[in-house]
């Protein structure tokens, strides 16, 4: 018997009028599941390309998945869309979070929340009981992300969810991320259009309740398999804090089985210290205090509080330093000591000045690409080959890992869920090769991945572009079903398993868990073919949007005709070549000409037009979305 693991309801907030109304999920969960999907799709239908990101127009969507709230499984994750102030030009972006608030969403009876319009005044949000109140938030503006979060909870109850924008969000700096409970972030400029619909925060109070379940005797079978496939840690990332002074926090419901940690420091302040946002200062930190401290604790705080990206920020550091070092730039004219990169001193007067606009913040508001553009073509000239065009750290890029070139030529912004399918095995290859004890990521078990998830054993031989395109194709469908159920990149896809006796995942579990909650057989193809959906919709808005096919389809120029010689997460450039050989990718640059040749690989085999890479009214029909291809016939944006 068929079961809906939806609440049924959309929430939709005005801020220009006040009023709440809600709309049914089934409208866009029979093609778009939730998530990322259905954001597109609200996306899609409500925001013309002439909205700008910080017009009232532009929607900011909340929502969460189908699987959100089952136990133990990894789908609490939610995602925040809308079009970002921080790309250029300016695209439909997303954002995803961990953490507890997306639960606490659709405990409270929505599987979505969409904001537009602006408040006459700064406001927040209070979702309960069936009610959407819009209250004033004069006394929380100005405030940091974390500390305004606080201050709600003390007035109405530890037990509600907050999440909120910090002072660069209020100020619509680029940079401006937005913060929830468990100090889970979203990155993409987002914050900047909260600010600018002066919206402060939401807070969420619901009632906990079991969600249906078709076959509930599947699911605890299947719940027993998903605890042996999970086992252990399947993370595999360098300077991840912990052991003393750190405690598990992991996200609603979750199994718990990765390295989401909150660090107590000395002085008693607590948060969420992993990943990127725990490392972006800690070498330059090292570096100037000739020992491990816990200012890169304090810097990764200071961005939560103000509300700035670490991401971006990290690329903003190096240019500034080489900026710095060119005598472009000194600490009269900045107001920053730029002499001291890697102290508290320094990182507190950046992060402030950005997100307060004061002085050169002004120019750095508008992220590092607009601020170098208005600094000159020698400041130009400092940006090389350690970005993405979407401003963000070239942390698993293409010199590396060719694949990755389709994958991020494709997006408006770093796709790291994508990147991380294939970097994150490549990492616990490396244990392999390097004897680590327990390691079982071996030059065969990547060779049956790359058959079973990557579409050939090509995929698994990184020294050459065969194979690249395939490969690329079915990450990014794989992911974008799991960005709409959503579930976490940490324990999804299970490419393999440390616990089993061949070690070999198993592309097609997503499928038999949607398929058990909600009682609808779907097969891998079946759910893989939501997810083609999905992408062919997000393409068609980044057309509309001036992502005009294969011209657009393009990386950061340097990495053309730069040799690499560093890589910030993989230090060693290791990767599995021909016939298990270990190769390094130092000195590598990435092929023009045969960039190009799999780009026409990779449009035929999307059903695209192969000399224009634009989509084709036949392949969006095949979809069932022939609503979306008789608006880009009439715009000439189909090929």
């Amino acid at each position: 018997m068929a079961t809906s693991p939806y609440t049924g309801k959309i929430l939709r907030v005005d801020l220009s009028t006040g009023k709440a109304t809600e709309t049914p999920t089934e409208a866009y969960a029979d093609r778009f599941l939730g998530g990322r999907g259905i954001a597109a799709k609200i996306y899609w239908d409500e925001v013309p390309a002439a909205v700008k990101a910080l017009d009232p127009e532009n929607r900011l969507i909340f929502a969460m998945g189908p699987l959100g709230c089952y136990p133990v499984i990894g789908a609490s994750r939610w995602v925040v869309c809308g079009k970002s102030p921080a790309l250029n030009p300016e695209h439909f972006c997303y954002s995803n979070f961990g953490g507890h608030w997306g639960a606490e969403l659709k405990f409270a009876g929505y599987d979505a929340l969409v904001v537009h319009g602006k408040a006459s005044r700064p406001v927040y949000l209070f979702i309960h009981d069936g009610k959407t109140e819009i209250r004033d938030a004069s006394a929380l503006w100005g405030k940091g992300a974390m500390d305004a979060r606080e201050a709600l909870k003390a007035e109405m109850g530890s037990s509600v969810k907050v999440v909120a924008t910090g002072p660069a969000g209020e100020n619509q700096v680029a940079l401006a991320t937005i913060l929830a409970d468990n100090d889970a972030s979203g990155s993409g400029g987002l914050g900047a259009v909260m600010g600018s619909k002066n919206l402060k925060a939401i807070v969420v109070r619901g009632a906990k309740k079991s969600f249906p379940i078709a076959d509930s005797q599947r699911y605890r079978e299947f719940l027993d398999t998903f605890r042996v496939l999970r086992k252990g840690n399947p993370m595999s990332i360098q300077g991840l804090k912990e052991g003393p002074n750190t405690k598990k926090d992991p996200c609603y419901g979750c199994i718990g089985s990765c390295s989401r940690r909150v660090y107590r420091a000395e002085n008693g302040q607590s948060g969420k210290f992993m990943c990127q946002a725990s490392l972006f200062y800690q070498a330059r930190a090292d570096k100037f205090y000739g020992k491990p401290t816990e200012v890169p604790f304090f810097a990764t705080k200071l961005c939560d509080q103000y509300g700035v990206d670490t991401n971006t920020l990290d690329v903003m550091l190096l240019w500034l330093w080489r900026c710095f070092q060119a005598g472009i730039i000194t600490e009269e004219t900045t107001g920053i000591p730029l002499s001291k990169p890697g102290s508290l001193e320094f990182i507190e007067s950046l992060v402030k000045t950005v997100a307060l606009r004061q002085g050169f913040g002004e120019v750095l508001a508008g992220g590092t690409f607009k601020a170098a553009a208005q600094l000159g073509p020698k400041a130009q000239e400092q940006l090389t080959d350690y970005f993405t065009l979407s401003a963000q750290r070239a942390d698993y890029e293409p010199r590396v890992y060719i694949a990755n070139a389709l994958l991020l030529a494709m997006e408006p912004r770093m796709p790291i869920q994508q990147m991380h399918e294939i970097t994150l095995l490549v990492g616990r290859w490396l244990k392999w090769v390097h004897k680590e004890p327990g390691a079982f990521v071996s030059n065969d078990l990547i060779r049956d991945v790359a058959r079973k998830f990557w579409g050939s054993e090509l995929a698994a031989d990184f020294s050459t572009y065969e194979g690249k395109a395939l490969c690329a194709l079915k990450v990014q469908d794989r992911q974008n079903v799991k960005e709409s159920l959503v579930l976490c990149d940490w324990l999804w896809p299970i490419t393999d398993v440390e616990f089993a006796d061949d070690h070999v995942g198993d592309p097609a579990i997503e499928s038999k868990v949607f398929s058990i909650v909600t009682g609808k057989e779907v097969d891998e193809a079946g759910l893989n073919k939501f997810g083609e959906r999905i992408f062919n919709l997000q393409r068609a808005i980044m057309a509309r949007e001036g992502h005009r096919g294969r011209e657009a389809d393009t990386v950061t120029p340097a990495w053309f005709t730069t040799p690499l010689k560093y890589h910030p997460v993989q230090h060693e450039c290791l990767v599995p070549g021909k016939d298990g050989a270990v190769v390094c990718r130092k000195g590598e640059v990435l092929d023009k000409q045969k960039f190009e040749g799999i780009k026409d690989e990779y449009y035929a085999l999307r059903g695209w037009d192969v000399a224009t890479g634009l989509q084709t009214k036949a392949k969006l029909a095949e979809l069932g979305m022939g609503d979306v291809a008789e608006v880009l016939q009439k715009e000439e944006l189909l090929a």
